[in-house]
């Protein structure tokens, strides 16, 4: 049996270890708490000198809790090299998410608290886009930032749908049912606004952007795959998951599906972690990976062809 996406695992440890209590004998081992704090990838800047990423705070009670629990997060720029790290504050807000540029590089799109916002670079004007009842996720604008591709959903167990609206929260239109009840990565537009890849049930799709036509481009016997990004010149899309021999890592294939590769290899323990998106240049491709769920998770950026493997954020030491 497949597992789910390895975003539904949480990760590492960044603050030291803290015991709760004692018994009266000192004998008996109690459960600690542990401050964690997780990384996820974002994406570049139009002009390929800033990162925008999201910083998850949780904590972990050891020998009870299987997962740490999120308790914030906050979006966080950083220069291309991983350097002059900023937060971009939001007073009252508990959880931001999901960031990516404008094509202008003016705006950054996110999700905060469950619903899409639009806010200047600088983490200043932020409005929500659309007022719904449901819960939103992954938004991303098409290349030329008149609409956004989305995730939609109601919380619990329903399944939520693939969406399409104007940039300014009209024109709603559902591309495809995700028959689940979260997202299996951000949807990614081609360069020329008229598709868009998506994840499903561990295999990629290509959609037009109307939804009129969706296309399996891979099945079971190629691995598992999810967190689709579509490359700048639309001929490759890389993406999170597995090959066909079951080894994990960032997966580069055509758009088509075909040519499927695995660039990145299990060094020490990493695995990748979604989050996956393109350079301006198509040459490097940004990720979240982690070294196991004590560590914490990072951003990552790799060549194309596997080569430059580097970590950018919250580094061990």
């Amino acid at each position: 049996m497949k597992a789910r996406p390895l975003s539904s695992r949480t990760l590492g440890v960044l603050v030291a270890v803290v015991l709760l209590s004692t018994s009266s004998q000192g004998l008996a081992q109690e459960p600690r708490v542990a401050f964690l704090v997780d990384d996820s990838a974002g994406s570049f800047s139009p002009e390929g000198k800033t990162i925008v990423f999201t910083r998850h705070f949780s904590t972990l009670l050891y020998g009870l809790d299987t997962h740490p629990v999120p308790s914030r997060s906050v979006l966080i720029t950083m220069r291309a090299d991983g350097s002059r790290k900023r937060v971009l504050r939001q007073l009252g807000v508990r959880f931001e998410y999901d960031p990516s540029f404008s094509p202008d590089g003016l705006s950054i799109l996110s999700v905060r608290d469950d619903r899409i916002y639009v806010m200047r670079r600088d983490g200043s004007g932020a409005y929500q886009v659309r007022r719904d009842s449901l819960e939103q996720a992954c938004p991303r604008f098409s290349p030329d930032g008149s609409k956004i591709s989305f995730w939609r959903g109601r919380p619990g167990a329903k399944p939520g749908a693939y969406y399409v609206m104007n940039a300014d929260g009209g024109g709603l239109r559902r591309i495809v049912n995700a028959r689940d009840r979260f997202a299996w990565g951000c949807p990614s537009w081609f360069p020329n606004g008229q598709r868009i890849a998506f994840a499903k049930d561990y295999n990629l799709y290509v959609s037009s952007a109307d939804g009129t036509n969706v296309k399996q481009i891979t099945d079971d016997k190629d691995g598992t795959f999810y967190s689709p990004a579509v490359s700048p010149d639309g001929d490759w899309i890389a993406c999170h998951g597995t090959d066909s021999r079951y080894r994990s890592g960032i997966i580069r294939m055509r758009a088509d599906g075909t040519g499927i590769t695995r660039i990145t290899v299990s060094r020490k323990g990493l695995e990748g972690d979604g989050g996956a998106s393109w350079s301006p240049d198509g040459r490097r491709i940004l990720f979240t990976g982690h070294h196991g769920r004590f560590e914490g998770a990072g951003v990552y950026v790799v060549n194309r062809d596997g080569s430059g493997l580097r970590r950018l954020s919250n580094i061990p030491g």
